[in-house]
C-alpha cells in the first residue's frame, strides 16, 4: 500500500487486541497520540497503556509497529469516516480510518448516509470521496463538502461631476500678493451638461451551506439621485443633467441648477468677481474694485460704488450707484437705479432714475429721471430718443449736457474720431518733415548711413499708414454725420424747471440755455431748437 501521513489500525489475534502503528512516509505527517486515543475510545478500548503509544510512535522507524490495546479479542472495525464541519457550516472537513481485519469498508452510498445522518446534505463532493475510495489514504484531511459562500454585494454611490464643495478661496499673484477678485467660488454648468452618475447597489448572490439553508448576503446601501428644477434625468435614472446654462451646487444629497445666482451679502474680498451665465441676485452692495458679468439680469438690493457690471439683460439697482468716478454699468436691456452719481452708464434699451449726477450716461432708449426730485445735473446725457426730466441743470450754472436724436454709440464714435483726426495729421506732418529732409540729402548726391536709411524707411512706412487711417476716418465721420443729422425727432422733456448751463444737442443741432424754462419741450426745428410747452 502506499501511503504518506502515518496512520494506525486495529488488528486482533487469537488472544489479544493491538493498534498498529504506520510511520510517515515521504515528509508526511507522523501520528498524532491524541488522535489514536480519540479512535480507540470510540471503539470501547479505555485499559491501555498510553506511554507505550507515545514511545512506540517516537521510535517509529520504517517497519509498522504493533502496541497491544486489550487483552481480549474486539470485535472487527469498520472502515471509519470522521469529519468536522467549520464554524460557519460552509465546508466538512473527513478523515479515514482503516477497517481491521473482518471489517467492511466505506462505499459512495455510505459514505453519503453518514453525512445526512448529520444533515449534511448540500454541496457533497463525489469526487473528493471517488478520489478516496480509488487511492485510500487515512489519516489525511479530505474536503468532502463544500457550501456556496454568498457573494457580496457592494452599497450604491454617486459620482458627482462637479465640485462638490467649492469655496471661495483667493490666489496669490506671481508677484506674492493676494487676489481677492478671481476666487472661483462658481460651479458653472451648461445646458446638456451630465451633473452626476447613480452607480446602483449590487446586492449580490445568495449562498448555501452544507445543510441546505440559505446564507444572505448582507445588505447594501441604495441611494437614489435627488434634485430640484432645471434637471432631467435618464430613463435608467442612472445620471442627470442640466436643462439650462447657468450654476450647480448640492445641498445636503440634493443637486440644485439655476440660472440665477444669488449673493447673500456682498460682493466684495469674501465673493471675489462675478462672472456668470445667467442672473446675478446681490442682496447687499457692490464694493469699489469689484466687477459683475452676467449674461443676464443684475439685480442689487444695495447700493453700486465704484464697482464695474456688465449686464446681458436689464440691471436693477435698487438703492443707487454712488459711483466715485470709478463705477461702470453696461447691460443690453433697461436699467432702473434710486440714482446714479459719478459714474458711466451704457443701456441698450432704456434708463429709469431719480436722479443722476455727475455721470455720463448713454441709452438707445428713452432716459427717464423721475420721482420726488428727477434731477440731472452735471455730466452728460444721451438718447436715441427722449430724455424726460424734471430739473435740469442747477441755479448754481452747473454745466450739464442733454443729447438727444441719434445713436450715441455712433455720438461716441464720432468724438473719438475727432480726437483722433489732429493726431493722425500731426503724425502725417512729423513723419514727413524726417521724409523731406532725407530725400534732399539723397537728391544732393549724400550717402545716408543705415541707420539713417532705417529712418527714412520706417517714416515713409508711417506717413502711409497714417494717410490710410486718416481718409478712412474721414469717410466714417461723414457717413457717422450724416446719419446724425438724419435723426432729428429726438425730444428734451422738462416738467419742471431746466437752468442756464445746460448745453441741448438734438442731432447735429446744438443750443445753450441762457435763461430758465419751466414745464416745456425743446425739439428740433429745421437748424434750431425750438422750447415749447408741454
Amino acid at each position: 500500500m502506499v501511503y504518506k501521513n502515518g496512520f494506525f489500525q486495529l488488528v486482533m489475534d487469537d488472544k489479544a487486541t493491538y493498534i498498529k502503528l504506520f510511520p510517515a512516509q515521504s515528509g508526511g505527517m507522523q501520528i498524532d497520540a491524541r488522535e489514536v486515543a480519540d479512535y480507540l475510545a470510540g471503539e470501547n478500548l479505555f485499559d491501555y497503556d498510553i506511554n507505550k503509544i507515545n514511545n512506540a510512535i517516537e521510535g517509529l522507524k520504517k517497519e509498522p509497529v504493533q502496541v497491544k490495546v486489550a487483552d481480549k479479542v474486539a470485535l472487527p472495525s469498520d472502515e471509519k469516516m470522521v469529519f468536522k464541519i467549520s464554524d460557519d457550516n460552509l465546508k466538512v472537513s473527513a478523515r479515514f480510518y482503516p477497517a481491521s481485519s473482518g471489517g467492511s469498508l466505506l462505499d459512495v452510498a455510505s459514505i453519503e448516509r453518514l453525512l445526512e445522518q448529520k444533515h449534511i446534505v448540500s454541496g457533497i463532493r463525489k469526487d473528493i470521496i471517488r478520489k478516496f475510495l480509488h487511492k485510500r489514504q487515512y489519516c489525511c484531511n479530505y474536503l468532502v463538502a463544500s457550501g456556496l459562500a454568498p457573494r457580496h454585494g457592494t452599497d450604491a454611490w454617486i459620482d458627482y461631476h462637479f465640485d462638490t464643495e467649492r469655496k471661495a478661496k483667493p490666489m496669490m499673484n506671481e508677484d506674492g500678493s493676494v487676489d481677492f477678485h478671481h476666487l472661483d467660488a462658481i460651479n458653472h454648468v451648461s445646458k446638456g451638461e451630465c451633473l452626476a452618475t447613480l452607480h446602483p447597489e449590487d446586492e449580490g448572490d445568495e449562498g448555501e451551506d452544507v445543510m441546505g439553508n440559505r446564507i444572505m448576503p448582507r445588505k447594501v446601501k441604495r441611494l437614489y439621485l435627488k434634485y430640484g428644477k432645471n434637471i432631467s434625468e435618464n430613463e435608467e435614472k442612472t445620471e442627470i443633467y442640466s436643462d439650462i446654462d447657468g450654476h450647480v451646487r448640492l445641498e445636503e444629497d440634493k443637486v440644485f441648477v439655476s440660472d440665477t445666482y444669488e449673493v447673500l451679502g456682498d460682493v466684495d474680498a469674501s465673493t471675489g468677481d462675478i462672472e456668470y451665465e445667467g442672473n446675478v441676485n446681490v442682496k447687499g452692495n457692490v464694493r469699489t474694485g469689484f466687477v459683475i458679468r452676467a449674461t443676464g439680469d443684475v439685480n442689487v438690493k444695495g447700493v453700486v460704488e465704484g464697482a464695474e457690471i456688465y449686464a446681458g439683460g436689464q440691471v436693477v439697482i435698487q438703492r443707487g450707484v454712488q459711483g466715485m468716478n470709478k463705477g461702470y454699468i453696461e447691460c443690453e436691456g433697461n436699467l432702473f437705479a434710486k440714482f446714479i452719481e459719478n459714474s458711466v452708464v451704457k443701456s441698450g434699451s432704456g434708463i429709469v432714475s431719480e436722479a443722476i449726477m455727475h455721470s455720463e450716461v448713454f441709452a438707445q432708449g428713452d432716459v427717464i429721471v423721475d420721482g420726488k426730485k428727477g434731477l440731472v445735473t452735471g455730466g452728460r446725457i444721451c438718447s436715441r430718443s427722449l430724455i424726460q426730466l424734471k430739473t435740469g441743470g442747477s441755479d448754481m450754472g452747473t454745466v450739464t449736457k442733454l443729447e438727444v436724436g441719434a445713436d450715441p454709440e455712433i455720438v461716441e464714435k464720432c468724438h473719438f474720431l475727432a480726437k483722433r483726426m489732429p493726431e493722425l495729421q500731426r503724425d502725417i506732418d512729423n513723419n514727413q518733415k524726417i521724409v523731406d529732409m532725407y530725400s534732399k540729402r539723397i537728391a544732393k548726391g549724400d550717402k545716408l548711413a543705415p541707420d539713417k536709411m532705417l529712418a527714412l524707411k520706417q517714416a515713409k512706412e508711417a506717413v502711409d499708414s497714417s494717410t490710410k487711417e486718416f481718409q478712412e476716418n474721414q469717410k466714417t465721420m461723414e457717413q457717422y454725420q450724416e446719419e446724425i443729422m438724419a435723426n432729428s425727432n429726438g425730444v428734451i422733456k422738462v416738467d419742471s424747471v431746466i437752468y442756464p448751463g445746460v448745453e441741448v444737442t438734438i442731432a447735429d443741432v446744438h443750443m445753450h440755455v441762457r435763461q430758465e424754462y419751466k414745464f416745456c419741450r425743446l425739439v428740433r426745428d429745421g437748424a434750431d431748437i425750438r422750447v415749447q410747452a408741454n
